[in-house]
């Protein structure tokens, strides 16, 4: 019978070299196999994504990439998003992720002008709200964003933090969401008002539950993901494809991966 090698972060082998090289990392209690490039951790609650190659790069004219209804968003009770952005300091405004229904009131958003917003929405009554970082992140430089929802508040993440000044905006927190099913989820772009992301994302994930702090840190430092919450994973290496889910996304306009940037 043979037995699987065991090694640590520090003393496990070059993975460039041992591709497809199934060891278990006693640092991290995961199975790690080698793709070639870099080291994916396996283990029952999340994978790890490794490094990244790609990402998607929009012009912030009209490009963006089509999710379609994301049904279990309708009327969610909680939900997350995580993703990496790089936003040039010439950028006006740019929406990173939105899904509405009919009107503002029953949306679902993700947008960096002058500050940070992350809203949630829930008609027919104009209930919504939001939480804003009174601050902007276009410095041409790659940030981790998060977006926790949990029925009773918003919190947005910086960089595997809560940054401040972050204050809450909008009339009330709905208990849960209530974009009108059938209307489309979208990142770059809300399509209706000119307010186009410009720049490259990487790494855009879909969670069907709010994610806790450590969970946040844990995606921003490892590329670790709680399989448990992930509903779609879009990586953008090279493709717009679902890498968790069976969701691929379509890209609109001039849409592109490219290898000249990626996430850290």
């Amino acid at each position: 019978m043979s037995t699987i090698q065991t090694y640590t972060n520090a003393t496990r082998p070059s993975a460039a070299s041992n591709v497809g090289l199934t060891i278990f990392n006693t640092t991290d209690k995961a199975i790690n196999v080698s793709d070639g490039t870099s080291w994916r951790a396996y283990n029952s609650d999340g994978l790890s994504l490794g490094s990244s190659t790609y990402s998607l790069a929009l012009d912030g004219t009209d490009d963006r990439v089509e999710l379609g209804d994301l049904s279990f968003l309708d009327s969610a009770s909680a939900f997350s998003l995580s993703f990496w952005v790089k936003i040039p300091s010439t950028a006006t405004g740019s929406l990173m992720f939105y899904q509405s229904g009919s009107g503002f009131e029953n949306s679902i958003g993700f947008y960096q002008s002058t500050y940070v917003d992350f809203l949630v929405g829930k008609g027919p009554t104009n209930q919504y709200s939001g939480t804003r970082y009174q601050s902007n992140i276009k410095d041409n430089t790659w940030h981790h964003l998060a977006g926790v929802y949990n029925g009773s508040s918003l919190t947005i993440y910086l960089d595997g933090s809560v940054p401040a000044p972050q204050v809450t905006i909008g009339t009330a927190v709905p208990t849960s969401t209530r974009p009108t099913a059938g209307e489309d989820a979208r990142i770059g772009s809300n399509t209706d008002d000119g307010e186009e992301m410009n720049g490259h994302m990487d790494d855009f994930a879909i969670f069907d539950a709010a994610l806790t702090a450590s969970e946040v840190s844990n995606i921003k430092d490892n590329a670790f993901y709680p399989a448990s919450k992930l509903k779609h994973l879009y990586k953008f290496e090279n493709n717009f494809n679902d890498s968790f889910g069976s969701v691929n996304g379509t890209a609109q306009a001039n849409a592109t991966t490219t290898n000249s940037t990626a996430r850290p």
